[in-house]
C-alpha cells in the first residue's frame, strides 16, 4: 500500500528542486521535519491519492469555482451582495449603502450581473438589483457567520 522510494531517487528530486528553490528555501525545505509539518520520508499511499483524485471535480468546475470565488472576494462586492440579499435596491440607494459612486456601484453590478449573482429590473428611470443566487448567498452569510465567530473576543477565534 505504501510505496517508500530510495535514497537515490528522493537525491535526485531534492537537486531538482534546488535547481528551481531559492538558497534560503532550500535550507528551509530540506531541514524541516514532521515536527515542523513536512514529511520527513517522501511515501506515497496510492489509495488515498486515488480516492483524493476521484473526490475532484473536472478541471472546468474548479475554474469556475475559482471564478465565482474571485468575484465575491473583493469587500465591495461582498457588501453589495449582502445588501441585495437583504433589500432590493436602485443603484442610487445601493450607492448610498456602500458610500461609493454610482459609477463605481454600477461598474460592480455589472461584473456581478455578467456572473449571474445579481438581477435587475427598471421601474420608471430606475434599475432595482437584488440577489439572484441563493446559493451564494448562504455561502456568503456563512463566510460572514464563520469570520465574525474568529474575531478575537467572540469566542470562535484560534
Amino acid at each position: 500500500m505504501f510505496r517508500v522510494y530510495d535514497s537515490a531517487i528522493v537525491q535526485l528530486t531534492e537537486r531538482a528542486l534546488e535547481v528551481t528553490m531559492s538558497t534560503a528555501e532550500t535550507a528551509r525545505d530540506l531541514t524541516t521535519g514532521a515536527a515542523d509539518g513536512c514529511c520527513e520520508v517522501f511515501v506515497v499511499d496510492a489509495e488515498r491519492v486515488k480516492r483524493a483524485r476521484s473526490a475532484m471535480p473536472p478541471n472546468d468546475v474548479v475554474d469556475a469555482t475559482a471564478a465565482l470565488f474571485k468575484l465575491i472576494g473583493h469587500p465591495t462586492r461582498v457588501r453589495i451582495l449582502l445588501a441585495l440579499a437583504a433589500e432590493e435596491l436602485c443603484v442610487c440607494d445601493l450607492a448610498q449603502v456602500l458610500d461609493a459612486t454610482v459609477s463605481a456601484t454600477s461598474h460592480q453590478l455589472r461584473n456581478m450581473r455578467a456572473m449571474g449573482l445579481v438581477h435587475f429590473r427598471t421601474e420608471g428611470k430606475l434599475a432595482y438589483y437584488r440577489a439572484s443566487d441563493p446559493v451564494m448567498v448562504s455561502l456568503l452569510q456563512g463566510g460572514v457567520d464563520h469570520a465574525r465567530s474568529r474575531l478575537p473576543g467572540a469566542g470562535g477565534g484560534s
